[in-house]
């Protein structure tokens, strides 16, 4: 039988997995949303990065703030 220190392990690896997996699947679509945002954008120099566990954080670097925002629109009206 699997003990309680056992089970909570198991739930956090599990909860980690699935956290990473949101991360990463934020992080294309915005990667996507700024694509559509500006089509000419140079996406090497991109650096976008989710923390679904920090209160849905999403740190997005080298673009300007106008895109950003942009892209934010898409990124929300393709959520609902």
């Amino acid at each position: 039988m699997i003990s309680n220190k056992e089970e909570a392990q198991l739930a956090n690896a599990l909860t980690h997995d699935i956290n990473d997996a949101l991360n990463r699947r934020i992080e294309e679509r915005f990667r996507a949303a700024l694509f559509l945002a500006d089509p000419g954008l140079n996406m090497d120099t991109v650096t976008i990065v989710s923390n679904v566990e920090n209160d849905n954080e999403l740190t997005i670097d080298g673009v300007d703030d106008e895109t950003i925002d942009k892209a934010m629109a898409i990124f929300e009206s393709q959520s609902e």
